[in-house]
């Protein structure tokens, strides 16, 4: 196995032996979707206990789990055999060839990781659970087999909120892109039942993404060529609707309460969505939308794409507070010669209004252009990079003054701009 990352002297320290119970010990714990916490399959969520930090490799990558101990600052592998040595054989608790990584989740007390076995004849779409303490992983569920003769397989980020975990998969033709079918499983933590939102092979030109869990409901968008709507599932019967949004959204939405769903429509229109009336209300930009620059709005790249920690509504413009990357280049740059190396975030409240409106780039921390993901998680905003994560509060990220400082370094391999 390629090593991703430096080993740590074999052993696990007592304090996570002691502090982390296996997940077989516990009784399953019903819990919310943190909606500002993103993750990809390209970079975690924040994984936070009280003794440390979770994370795990992805991005087609072989299972690599990982914990970083806050009391005594060590980075290890999530296994508590003294002798093993991480080398991704059966022994191992926290590696393995065996499995494909797509998305790790930390969910009432236990990892889950949704991951594709090859065997000899197919793909199989499976979801994993490891313990906390690093001594056990077992295979869970499949999800999905499908034949592996001519097939790219793949998965969009998994979510897990009240028991239910929703598994994206996409299967297509090696030879013709167009060939296939995509879908959604449905996994209940509780009953072990597995059901499908929608057709189990649904059109691969319409797809379901963006998911969000809030409240008795999961939202996610369908997308088409040339339409996208909201819909949401719900807990109660497993009936789907459509939320009737204005025309031309582009699919970018964040819920913000039981009352406020913010969505976009078109480069750099917002609108708030009251699901209990349905009616949709325009949130006027003109006053502050391009103030940064000192432009008017048509001179600005548009809105990218919005999250909401449940206080304050974020846009992200000239870059993606959602996705793993990093800001967008303008292409001709400034009028003064230079790039976009920043993105400008517009903060709002609950009714629309500007609370600030901020440039923020990852070269002020790191010194550096380089890949990046925000996560929003209450009073503490977390900035990941392919090297390390940090912290800030949110009190002084609002207020445009961020002070990020290092929480842990980040021992596998992610993408990065210096490859």
């Amino acid at each position: 196995m390629r090593r991703q990352g430096r080993a740590v002297a074999g052993i696990i320290a007592a304090t996570l032996l002691l502090s982390c119970a296996g997940c077989g010990e516990q009784k399953l714990i019903s819990e919310e979707y943190q909606r500002g916490n993103s993750h990809h399959k390209y970079a975690n969520a924040v994984m936070k206990t009280d003794t440390g930090f979770y994370y795990s490799q992805g991005d087609y990558g072989w299972l690599s789990l990982h914990y970083y101990d806050a009391a005594n600052g060590k980075n290890m592998y999530l296994c508590n055999k003294p002798e093993c040595r991480h080398e991704g054989d059966e022994f191992c608790v926290a590696t393995s060839e065996k499995y494909m990584v797509f998305d790790t989740i930390l969910y009432s007390n236990c990892l889950y990781i949704n991951v594709i076995e090859p065997t000899d004849s197919a793909y199989e779409y499976k979801l994993l659970r490891a313990s906390l303490d690093g001594s056990s992983l077992e295979e869970v569920v499949t999800y999905l087999t499908v034949n592996k003769v001519e097939i790219n397989p793949d998965t969009n980020p998994m979510i897990i909120h009240r028991n239910k975990a929703f598994l994206p998969y996409v299967v297509k033709n090696v030879n013709n892109q167009q060939i296939g079918y995509n879908g959604v499983a449905i996994y209940d933590l509780e009953t072990g039942e597995v059901t499908y939102l929608g057709d189990k092979e649904g059109d691969l030109k319409v797809e379901k993404t963006n998911f969000c869990g809030y409240g008795d409901y999961m939202y996610f968008v369908t997308a088409e060529k040339y339409k996208k709507r909201l819909c949401r599932y719900s807990y109660a019967d497993g009936s789907v609707e459509e939320l009737l949004l204005e025309r031309n959204f582009t699919g970018d939405y964040a819920i913000y309460d039981d009352d406020t769903i913010y969505f976009m429509r078109g480069n750099s229109e917002l609108f708030i969505h009251n699901p209990k009336t349905g009616e949709n209300t325009s949130v006027s930009v003109e006053e502050w939308y391009g103030i940064r620059t000192g432009e008017n709005s048509s001179s600005r790249s548009g809105f990218c794409d919005l999250v909401s920690d449940g206080k304050y509504l974020y846009i992200g413009e000239n870059g993606f507070l959602k996705s793993f990357s990093t800001t967008s280049v303008w292409i001709g740059g400034m009028e003064d010669g230079s790039d976009l190396d920043f993105m400008e975030i517009s903060i709002l409240d609950g009714e629309g209004n500007l609370v600030n409106e901020i440039r923020f780039s990852p070269k002020d921390v790191l010194g550096y252009r380089e890949c990046f993901l925000l996560h929003f998680c209450g009073e503490t905003i977390y900035m990941q990079t392919p090297k390390m994560m940090y912290e800030c509060t949110r009190e002084d990220f609002v207020a445009g003054e961020p002070e990020f400082k290092e929480v842990y370094p980040i021992d596998i391999r992610l993408l990065s701009i210096g490859g």
